[in-house]
């Protein structure tokens, strides 16, 4: 079972520190419909089909683009105004992983941030969902407030926990060149968040957590005790959203609602359809793929045959935003599989990306239903096209990252955007639809830093030691929150825009 031992040490967190960070117009794309498998556009409108690469051997093709890609800047010989590069800031832009001198230290840019929170809590958390609240829709005006469901990795089994939190009074970051408040209390009053949790105890770590999309206090589990589990949080949540309302039942006391121990091994492929209400997929280290399906009465049934076809470990499953009976997974043998719920007889669709490594991570992009990214452990990911996949060709492929990537996820709101972290404490937001600039490429000029880098790549946020996860907030559009082994952020970056695309 290839991967299986090391895999865990992929999930499991380790401890530290670094910081940085730094979006033009997207175009939209038309969703499609689904049709037998067949994945084809019924608009007949087409993606553009571009091959991008972010390790260019010559270095001509990504300069261009190195003013939408954050963090440090320097000097230069020539004045521009501020295009994104800001020629007149000193310091340098730091890629992890670059060498850094006897006596350099990081330090971030808060000019590249509309708002930046970081919390550190007890324990690290490999995994978190974002709560749906009643706050509004496109919510732009500060503060902001957030709910979160977190699990966490504790250095003992009877010490893990599911974690709802609530994050209130997060107001816009403070930049270096500010005026001072009048006060401390001013300051404090202003700029401090408020953090309020609820705690739920887990057995064992938490190695993948997933919110039901249509009811988001129902939260589904993988543990590394090989049982998944599911929760109803809705005691926890109406607590921290009004203190003393959170009513009895199972969940004040904390009792799951559902175990299911028909896996052979732990695992961590974990996903809700957003189609069908109580649908949900779990997916483990020994290559079985299980559906679940709502019942009467709130309960749910697993299927006991699984869907089975990767060798070794199933990393991740995505059910698609359209229809109710597809879904897709990735895994150890470096294969992404396209599975219809009317076949057993393996997967419809096998692609194996060629690297001979495993993908770890797959979302299915829900604003253009035929577009897929897959993440992988050479620090890879690849943008696909359902309605060309058989092909075997990516159309986006992307190699920025010098690590594992350890999450991918399409942004809810602009149809081309979606955010990357990996294994080398860095989280990347990108924009498929930029395009090489020529004049970007001038105002680079003299910054070696800032070569090489993908026009489609604006935003590079730094400062957490072993990222595991990033998720863009459904309802404030532009904010994403991120954990660590470290750490947990909360922030949006100040060339993020508030519209959809």
């Amino acid at each position: 079972r290839r991967g299986m031992s090391n895999k865990k040490g992929k999930r499991r967190a380790e401890a530290a520190a670094l910081e940085s960070g730094s979006k033009a117009e997207v175009a939209a794309a038309a969703p499609s419909g689904l049709d037998e498998l067949d994945f084809e556009d019924e608009f007949e409108d087409e993606f553009e089909e571009e091959e991008y690469d972010g390790e260019d051997s010559d270095g001509d093709a990504s300069d261009d683009g190195a003013d939408e890609a954050g963090g440090g800047a320097g000097s230069s010989k020539d004045a521009f105004p501020d295009d994104g590069v800001n020629p007149s800031l000193g310091g340098q832009f730091y890629r992890a992983g670059d060498a850094m001198a006897e006596g350099e230290e990081l330090q971030v840019d808060s000019t590249a941030y509309d708002m930046l929170h970081r919390s550190h809590l007890e324990w690290p958390c490999l995994t978190f969902g974002i709560v749906a609240d009643s706050l509004g829709q496109s919510r732009t005006v500060y503060p902001h407030t957030a709910y979160f469901v977190a699990g966490t990795q504790a250095d003992k089994p009877s010490a893990n926990r599911l974690l709802c939190l609530k994050f209130s009074h997060m107001c816009k970051t403070k930049h270096d060149d500010e005026s001072e408040p009048e006060s401390e209390d001013d300051d404090e009053e202003e700029d401090d968040p408020i953090l309020e949790s609820q705690a739920v105890a887990h057995p064992g770590t938490v190695n993948r957590l997933k919110l039901m999309p249509q009811a988001t206090h129902i939260a589904a589990t993988w543990s590394d005790d090989g049982k998944v589990r599911l929760w109803d949080l809705s005691h926890q949540l109406a607590t921290l959203h009004t203190p003393g309302k959170g009513g009895g039942g199972p969940s004040a006391r904390g009792d799951p609602l559902h175990v299911y121990s028909g896996h052979d091994e732990e695992g961590y492929g974990l996903d809700w359809s957003a189609v069908a209400a109580g649908a949900m997929a779990s997916a483990d280290c020994a290559g079985k793929i299980h559906t679940w399906e709502g019942s009467a009465g709130g309960g749910w049934r697993v299927n006991a045959e699984p869907y089975q076809g990767h060798v070794g470990s199933v990393e991740d499953v995505s059910w698609s935003p359209v229809e109710p009976g597809v879904l897709m997974s990735c895994g150890c043998d470096s294969t992404v599989r396209v599975w219809d719920a009317r076949r057993r007889g393996g997967s419809a669709i096998t692609v194996d990306e060629g690297h001979a490594c495993d993908v770890n991570v797959i979302s299915w992009n829900r604003l253009v239903n035929y577009l897929v990214v897959s993440g992988a452990d050479d620090g890879s990911f690849r943008v696909w096209d359902l309605r060309s996949i058989r092909s075997s060709e990516p159309v986006a492929l992307f190699k920025w990252h010098r690590d594992a990537i350890t999450s991918v996820e399409w942004s809810p709101h602009e149809s081309s955007t979606l955010a990357v972290s990996g294994a080398d404490h860095q989280l990347t937001l990108w924009d498929l639809a930029l395009e090489d600039d020529p004049e970007a490429e001038h105002a680079v000029q003299g910054r070696e830093d800032l070569q090489d880098i993908p026009p489609q790549l604006y935003f590079v946020h730094q400062g957490q030691r072993d990222m595991k996860e990033a998720h863009w907030h459904p309802q404030i559009p532009g904010v994403l929150a991120s954990t660590a082994g470290d750490s947990f952020h909360v922030f949006k970056p100040a060339n993020m825009g508030d519209g959809a695309a």
